[in-house]
């Protein structure tokens, strides 16, 4: 055959096919539609229903790129949302290329460790084939069996596409299981996943970041087959913050769509995976990228992850404080107490300091002194030039700790800078004030005394104090919220991830 009109009741199936799929592969038929248009003329005999198939089989190879392995049987839930049916053949269409629907979900997940291992089995290629195997072949087909395209990328990440909150987070879960030495979590029917390959394996953990569901956002399949938009981006974004929080064990970030949609398809129809496998979620509020702001919850599947939820109600009061700009308590009140449950809950830890010159050792309890008697001085004495400053020691004391939670350290180092705008204007006002007190609370002789001590920094500190201590509690009150009100709307708490 040399074009369609050659065609007679004597062509065979096998010249109709290599006629056909040549024009496949020197990309002058690209899409199904593109074919019916060409085998239009042609009578609906076994001849055409049996090469139709395989020709379209042959276009999703060579054209559909991430998706080249879906068809309606293995993933009818994608299928339903990223193809376009033929109106003659309802089995067979064309992929969308630049749509915005709100039922398709991206996880992208980082492998730790990955290069680490290669590295050290360099000279073993059995041992990277193994990998290569888990990966290739396991992880691909737990990904099917949840009804989710899954497809590796340079070596260590991994895309996964759904059109389930639910089935997408069940993949990764059992990704990051499949590389951890002891079980995620119980769930006997999920034991095949792990082979025995999986004795010699060393533990690698993941970093995921999932997002999707949320309409108008673009998700665009390019003409080559690979992914690109908003979801993609936003997905990307939240694995790459996900690894800036927890480099040493596995972290799960989704965006509050994603969040919003599990919970709302677990209870329309709960998930035989996540029946038997409860799964919590942790506020971490609001994270700045480039260009965008995504409200993040990580979501918390070991006995170990859950104990954040002791100091959850704490976070959402500080979200809030911040959210209405409280400046002159509410946030300051809110970190400490947040600060002060969060060693509440940790282990039983000891960190050394150097305080003017020599070393002193802090235990969990010293510190969360040390932070009751900051909110005493705060709300009570209002000596707030001191409450600020220990707000600062506080903050170096955190930073000793290891494996104090990351999110909680980011919003203190955050609220402690501008608390240091706050201070130094605040200051300013203070020393205003205690200049317009000079003339009628200073005798004479210590006013001379006090112009000179403006040349001898012992005196004058020592005599200024003396004149701080005359400020009633409501004239600091005043001053304090005089500073805030002319600063809040220079202030802001926003946690950066990435390039700003």
């Amino acid at each position: 055959m040399k074009s369609i009109s050659d065609y007679t009741s004597s062509t065979s199936a096998m010249e109709l096919y290599t006629f056909l799929a040549e024009a496949v592969v020197e990309e002058r038929i690209q899409s199904f539609s593109t074919l019916m248009e060409w085998v239009a003329p042609l009578p609906r005999d076994a001849r055409f229903n049996a090469v139709i198939p395989r020709i379209f089989k042959l276009i999703r190879k060579l054209h559909w790129g991430f998706f080249r392995d879906i068809d309606p049987e293995t993933y009818p839930k994608i299928w339903k949302e990223v193809v376009i049916p033929h109106k003659e053949l309802k089995q067979f269409g064309d992929l969308k290329r630049n749509l915005t629907i709100s039922d398709v979900y991206v996880g992208i997940l980082d492998l730790h460790g990955y290069t680490r291992f290669c590295e050290k089995n360099k000279n073993n290629l059995s041992m990277l084939q193994m990998l290569d195997d888990i990966i290739q072949v396991d992880l691909f087909n737990i990904a099917k069996s949840y009804n989710v395209v899954f497809q590796r990328r340079q070596g260590d990440e991994m895309v996964l596409v759904g059109a389930s909150a639910c089935d997408v987070l069940a993949v990764t879960l059992l990704i990051i299981d499949t590389f951890a030495k002891r079980r995620t979590f119980n769930v006997k029917e999920q034991a095949n996943h792990r082979t025995g390959y999986k004795i010699i394996l060393e533990e690698m953990h993941v970093s995921a970041g999932i997002a999707g569901g949320k309409k108008f956002t673009p998700f665009i399949i390019t003409k080559d087959g690979d992914l690109s938009g908003g979801v993609i981006n936003t997905a990307a974004r939240l694995q790459g913050r996900a690894n800036e929080l927890s480099g040493s064990h596995s972290m799960i970030l989704v965006s509050r769509t994603v969040y919003t949609n599990f919970t709302n398809e677990m209870k329309n129809a709960p998930h035989p995976f996540f029946v038997k496998t409860p799964i919590k979620f942790f506020d971490s509020g609001w994270i700045s990228f480039k260009g965008i702001s995504v409200a993040v919850h990580e979501v918390l599947y070991t006995e170990q992850d859950m104990q954040k939820l002791l100091y959850e109600a704490q976070m959402t009061d500080l979200y809030r404080a911040i959210e209405g700009g409280l400046w002159k308590d509410g946030i300051y009140i809110s970190l400490l107490s947040l600060l002060s449950k969060v060693l509440r809950t940790m282990p039983k830890l000891k960190i050394e300091v150097t305080e003017q010159g020599s070393l002193r050792c802090l235990t969990n309890e010293d510190i969360i002194k040390f932070i009751q008697d900051t909110l005493s001085t705060f709300r009570i004495t209002q000596d707030y030039r001191k409450a600020l400053k220990n707000l600062e020691t506080l903050v170096e004391y955190l930073d000793a700790i290891p494996r104090f939670d990351r999110l909680c350290l980011e919003y203190a180092h955050s609220i402690t800078q501008e608390y240091r705008k706050i201070l130094s204007r605040y200051e300013a006002r203070i020393d205003t004030k205690i200049e317009e007190k000079v003339p009628t609370v200073l005798p004479a002789k210590y006013r001379t005394l006090y112009e000179e001590g403006r040349r001898g920094a012992e005196i004058y500190q020592k005599l200024q104090e003396r004149l701080y201590q005359t400020l009633t509690p409501l004239e600091i009150s005043l001053l304090w919220s005089s500073v805030i009100d002319s600063l809040q709307q220079h202030l802001d708490v926003s946690i950066h991830s990435g390039k700003k």
